[in-house]
């Protein structure tokens, strides 16, 4: 089962909070609480994490739409009270599944263009860290979960700010562009896109739709090596 970070929820039932702000009313009540307090916190976060994983398990395995609020409490083994005191709709669960997906893109630790290193080589590394995060299991269930959502109803897909799973992407075809390299792109947003796109298609989507197994290390770095030598070939 997917195992979610129960550290980026709060006791809230909102999901889509901010983080810096929860993060430091946690530490002062962390400072000022007793024992029993702090562990209370601890152990609902937990239950919430709990929760998302069970819901990403319905979702992956009966679809958004025939996963019921009470199969979700029966999965994560708890009361449907706790479960609506965390969360008050299936649609609050999937943000919290789009906001964990968010969570692994950024916790990747991608390098820096670094201008005293070969660029091929660089894109290559960029290509098979995408690969590896687009690949890994959490990544595929939590996809896979919130997949019949989005199939089925497209303004909630709209509404996903998918430029968030970009940003190091971005990021890094900036710097390599500031610093004389990759010339002929004008649109970095679209190059990301691209460069993402030629990878989904050998290394997410594969899995995801036709339940193929992960690329294996050999064709992991040939899909790598291939995508950043076509991509150079444009915009180089």
């Amino acid at each position: 089962m997917l195992k979610v970070n129960s550290a980026v929820y709060s006791s809230t039932p909102q999901v889509t909070v901010n983080r810096k702000v929860y993060i430091f009313k946690l530490v002062l009540h962390l400072l000022f609480s007793s024992p029993d307090a702090v562990l209370n916190i601890r152990l609902t976060d937990r239950k919430r994490a709990s929760i998302v994983e069970a819901a990403v398990e319905g979702f992956s395995r009966r679809g958004f739409y025939a996963t019921s609020m009470n199969h979700i409490a029966d999965l994560a083994n708890v009361s449907k009270r706790t479960l609506y005191k965390h969360f008050d709709s299936k649609e609050a669960l999937f943000e919290a599944i789009v906001d964990e997906m968010i969570d692994r893109s950024d916790s990747v630790p991608y390098e820096d263009y670094d201008p005293e290193s070969d660029l091929t080589e660089q894109l290559i590394a960029l290509a098979r860290a995408e690969i590896d995060l687009m690949a890994s299991g959490p990544i595929q269930n939590l996809a896979r979960a919130g997949l019949s959502r989005v199939i089925a109803e497209p303004e909630v897909a709209k509404s996903i700010n998918h430029k968030r799973f970009l940003r190091h992407i971005v990021r890094w075809l900036k710097q390599a562009k500031a610093a004389g390299e990759l010339t002929e792109m004008s649109d970095v947003q679209l190059a990301a896109w691209q460069f993402t796109g030629l990878l989904k298609s050998f290394a997410f989507w594969p899995p995801l739709i036709r339940g193929e197994a992960r690329l294996t290390p050999r064709r992991r770095n040939k899909v790598a090596k291939e995508t950043a030598q076509m991509f150079l070939a444009r915009y180089q």
